[in-house]
């Protein structure tokens, strides 16, 4: 167009013209109706640029379907009517974005030709690069910091200064000074906590003000940003309210440890004030545990979005989901799947409110009826009994489920579920419970145990179970690296901890504790994937480069892994103890907690898998601060005021005998001929590198460790790694990936796991590094090729001894213990040590038994290490830490020297056993802690009623003094008479007495064991 036409086109009436007039016209209507009909508060806090695009925004917002989206760099602005579900249509569109600020503008009036209100929302997200970018007022800091510290007096003027540089600008200025001063509370609370820290305050001038008739502050550690406020938002919607106002940001948003400030404003969706809307109380529970549990699952749209039960009474059914998951797998892990589970629940809701009904009856503070839930759970099992929808298969699965989650109920003897706040549920059960399951529960689970308690939290659940009122073992936690992983673990955790547990039963016959076993479940893959998605589109809006971005992710990842870890650990110990720890008079301490079990518990752990000295120190901390009576000695092992199995390699120690015992039963006497070794586990593990260790100190010219498979990969060289080396790694923390190429035979190899490359998108290859002809060359190796060496080159290889001291449980069992037997069909390994608990199951064993393999079961050849534990607790309960670190070094010497003697005893009744009878050294094994046990339970039903004498003359107390170490016979026979309580001194009498008679007169000798006590207390001392 030439600019003659332009002139022309603009000069005359055109419809260009008249949509420029129009939209003019329009524009100024709108405005004007925003300036009419919004709050004053929307024209001081929102720009003049963002009216201007509201404004614009609002002249096509009924073409939009009245929901319009206005899109900043970071922030957000939408547009949509005023409905009691508005923050959720709103907030679904925000899932995957980090929200600091979430601030809502209802209009006054209805908007123009309807009847509904405008509301504007406008978010604004999280960047990397903010903080404080000016100073707080100088004159309001002071009246700020007198208000904190009237709420917190320990709160320093340091601590202060901290947090108000550590919080956004944009957020100080966001609140009054009276409620800043409660966030900064709160905020500085949550630093150390995991639970929520929240406080709550009324408006009751709330129609004056035009605020929120109710303020929520709330501070939490670990908190996810990826979908939390919409989570949030649910809660706050199902019972009635509505956010007028959300303010928030993160203290050291990407630290490892952040902490997440919010203060909401709410109000009932009706117009009403909170009060007369929503239970309160209800309400608040499950806001401050709404992290936990998923609100996006089935369970949540079926039963709890629509109103058919409550959203905490549905946090209880997810925990439910996965006790009920581990119980009927073993009766059809395809048909019994967690989704089907919960598919049970909504199916048949009027069954799922009489479960929860069920519940509140037996464990509600305030409406606890035992009668009435009696009869509630008859008439359930009545109305199960006669369900039929004509599909007789679907029935009898949701009957067996639903009878599942009743007879949770009736056996769960207590439970922190209607505290105000905790970080994970836990449950105290009646092990009676298995005698209801749907299956020969002999064939599974052939005894009952003494304790099971079940904690589910935040992507974990786990199970605590014992075989003895005092009892101690270990606590692990399974962290599954894969996807596929979890699916293949996840159905076997109350099985892997109750065969560990009752493996622990069998190896404690030595001790006074019975065995015990926990084991968490962690699986944050997805929390951890989406949470990474946000943190890197925050770094590109602070235009940080790309491989920068990349870097920072990975560390995130890492940081992330280690503290869901940590957080897990930390939710499973407080829930623990929550519901075991008692005043003195044994009623349990914390509030809101129906008790049927009546009587205090004291359960020791020990560290397992993944259990780092951090947080042993922690969990030990953590007993003495709530006072559990175990106080310190609740854990062993403890860096510095315990006895560390790594450091002082205590299980391997044990192992060690078992092995050279076996070795000269083979002909073979290990000072002097040379024997072979294959191993699982590395040199940076507690028991494979400490016996790594002992083949070097005292086998250096006749061990020679031909393979070894760890965590890091698997190498193989038939001349024998060079054990100084293998000690070198030990000592440096490091897995066999390690070992130097370089110093392997010709016709030897290292595969390293973590040395991977990417030829293209869908093609992984592993290093393998190759000795030939006294090169070394790089080999790398398939994805196929690589998972073939770290399946079959440990079981493979042809050695003496095979000494599983590292991996999964289950790793050789049925389906796969032929893979030990060579091209003839013998076995690869003459005699197995088992280092690691269930490396082998039963049937595995039995097979390779059967085919000549010597095996020393787990619960023999790794006792040292709980036999050193007991000692532990034993000097714990005696000694102040000053003592014990005055002592340490003798109390050391002497436990190693009792270890060894243990060992030995239980070495040399197996083998003459075996030499005699040509029975099984496995089964040897469990006859030997079967009679131990059964003497130890005789005994103790007789001491049961008795009280015993203080005098050290007594015969009954010689018997428990000689149990117990020489440097506290010698120093503190008085502390030990005074601080160990009575059940545990009955326990030591009882279990030191019957090891005794058993390795001194064999399996055979079977006399009343109270009939001979007297004979037996007069001439007792197994440790001289």
């Amino acid at each position: 167009m030439t600019m003659e036409k332009l002139d022309q086109a603009l000069s005359e009436p055109s419809d260009l013209i008249q949509a420029i007039q129009q939209e003019s016209q329009k524009f100024q209507e709108y405005y004007l109706w925003l300036e009419m009909a919004m709050p004053s508060l929307f024209f001081e806090e929102v720009s003049r640029d963002n009216v201007m695009l509201i404004t614009h925004s609002l002249m096509g917002f009924d073409l939009q379907d009245y929901f319009s989206i206005i899109n900043l760099k970071s922030a957000s602005i939408v547009l949509c009517l005023e409905t009691p579900d508005a923050d959720l249509r709103i907030l679904n569109h925000y899932t995957s974005y980090g929200i600091k600020n979430y601030q809502v503008y209802t209009s006054n009036i209805s908007f123009p030709h309807i009847k509904a209100r405008l509301r504007i929302a406008i978010i604004d997200f999280m960047s990397a690069g903010e903080g404080s970018d000016s100073l707080f007022p100088d004159s309001s800091k002071e009246i700020l910091k007198q208000l904190v510290k009237k709420e917190n007096a320990e709160i320093s003027d340091l601590d202060f200064e901290t947090l108000l540089i550590k919080i956004s600008t944009p957020f100080l200025h966001s609140l009054p000074i009276e409620r800043l001063s409660i966030a900064l509370n709160v905020l500085f609370k949550a630093q150390f906590q995991d639970n929520c820290q929240y406080e709550v305050r009324y408006e009751d001038n709330w129609q004056k003000k035009d605020s929120g008739s109710m303020h929520l502050i709330l501070a939490w550690r670990n908190t996810p940003k990826h979908n939390f406020l919409y989570h949030v938002a649910q809660v706050i919607y199902r019972h009635g309210l509505s956010m007028r106002r959300v303010n928030a940001t993160y203290m050291d948003p990407h630290e490892k440890q952040s902490v997440l400030v919010m203060a909401l404003s709410l109000h009932g969706s009706n117009g009403e004030p909170v009060w007369n809307v929503a239970d309160i109380p209800d309400f608040l529970r499950e806001i401050a545990t709404v992290k936990y549990f998923d609100p996006s699952d089935r369970i949540s749209e079926r039963l709890v979005n629509s109103h058919i039960i409550s959203g905490n009474m549905g946090n209880l059914l997810k925990a439910m989901v996965n006790f009920i998951h581990q119980t009927l797998v073993h009766l059809d892990a395809n048909l019994y799947t967690v989704e089907n589970i919960e598919e049970a629940f909504y199916r048949h809701p009027e069954l799922t409110i009489q479960i929860c009904e069920a519940f509140k009856l037996k464990f509600a503070p305030n409406h606890c009826d035992y009668d009435l839930f009696l009869e509630t759970r008859k008439k359930f099992l009545n109305d199960v009994s006669q369900l039929d929808t004509g599909q007789e298969n679907n029935d009898m699965r949701r009957k067996n489920i639903l009878l599942q989650a009743m007879s949770f109920i009736y056996y769960t003897l207590k439970t922190n579920f209607y505290r105000l706040n905790y970080t994970a549920l836990s449950f105290r059960l009646n092990p009676a419970y298995l005698n209801d399951v749907p299956f020969d529960r002999q064939k599974k689970f052939p005894e009952l145990p003494y304790a099971i308690f079940y904690i589910r939290g935040m992507h974990f659940f786990g199970f605590h179970i014992r075989f003895k009122d005092l009892s101690r073992g270990g606590l692990r936690t399974v962290y599954p690296e894969q996807l596929e992983q979890m699916i293949a673990e996840r159905n076997n955790i109350f099985t892997e901890c109750y065969n560990l547990a009752w493996t622990q039963h069998k190896k404690n016959k030595d001790i006074p504790e019975g065995g015990a076993k926990g084991i968490i479940f962690l699986k944050p893959f997805d929390q951890i994937d989406s949470d990474s998605q946000i943190l890197k589109r925050e770094l590109e809006w602070s235009n940080i480069e790309p491989q920068e971005i990349e870097n920072k992710i990975q560390i995130f990842r890492q940081e992330q892994k280690i503290e869901y870890l940590y957080q897990s650990q930390r939710a499973f110990i407080e829930s623990l103890i929550t519901i075991v720890n008692c005043d003195p008079d044994g009623k349990i301490r914390a509030k809101n907690i129906i008790d049927y079990w009546k009587r205090a518990e004291y359960i020791y752990l020990g560290p397992d898998e993944n259990m780092h000295d951090s947080m042993i120190e922690w969990i030990a901390n953590f007993s003495r601060k709530y006072h559990y009576k175990p106080d310190r000695a609740f854990i062993s092992s403890k860096p510095t005021f315990g006895i560390n199995h790594k450091e002082y390699g205590v299980t391997s120690l044990g192992l060690n005998v078992y092995m050279h015992e076996i070795l000269k039963y083979m002909g073979i006497h290990p000072d002097k001929d040379l024997f072979t070794v294959k191993m699982s586990g590395g040199p940076d593990g507690d028991v494979a590198g400490n016996q790594l260790l002992n083949l070097y100190r005292h086998y250096p010219h006749t061990a020679k460790v031909i393979a070894l498979t760890d965590g890091t990969g698997t190498i193989r060289d038939d001349q024998g790694l060079d054990l100084s080396i293998i000690k070198e790694l030990f000592y440096q923390g490091k897995g066999i990936c390690y070992y130097p190429p370089e110093r392997l035979s010709s016709g030897s190899f290292l595969v390293n796991k973590g040395h991977r490359r990417y030829p293209s998108a869908y093609i992984q290859e592993t290093l393998c590094w190759r000795k030939v002809n006294n090169e070394v060359i790089e080999d790398w190796l398939s994805g196929s090729d690589t998972n073939h060496l770290l399946r079959y080159n440990l079981h493979k290889t042809k050695t003496d001894i095979f000494i599983p001291a590292g991996g999964r449980p289950r790793t050789l069992n049925e389906t796969n213990s032929h893979e030990f037997l060579d091209e003839n069909g013998r076995p690869t390994s003459r005699a197995i040590i088992e280092g690691a608990n269930l490396y082998l199951t039963p049937s595995a064993r039995r097979f390779l038994e059967e085919k000549g393999v010597l095996i020393i079961k787990d619960s023999s050849a790794n006792k040292a290490g709980v036999i050193c534990s007991s000692f532990e607790v034993l000097c714990g309960l005696t000694l102040s830490e000053e003592q014990f670190l005055e002592h340490k070094e003798a109390l050391v010497a002497q436990i190693l020297e009792r270890l060894k003697i243990c060992a030995l005893n239980e070495a040399d009744l197996l083998i003459k056993t075996h030499q005699k009878t040509g029975e099984y050294l496995t089964s040897i094994s469990d006859q030997i802690s079967s009679k131990i046990n059964q003497y130890t339970y005789e005994i103790l039903d007789y001491l049961d009623s008795l009280s015993l004498p203080h005098s050290s003359q007594d015969p009954m107390i010689r018997g428990f003094l000689n149990y117990c170490l020489p440097t506290l016979i010698e120093l503190f026979s008085d502390e030990l008479l005074d601080q160990i309580p009575e059940h545990h001194k009955k326990a030591i009498i009882a279990c030191h007495l019957s090891a005794y008679m058993v390795y001194k007169r064999g399996l055979t000798w079977s006399p009343s064991i109270i009939d001979i006590l007297p004979l037996v207390l007069a001439g007792t001392s197994l440790a001289k």
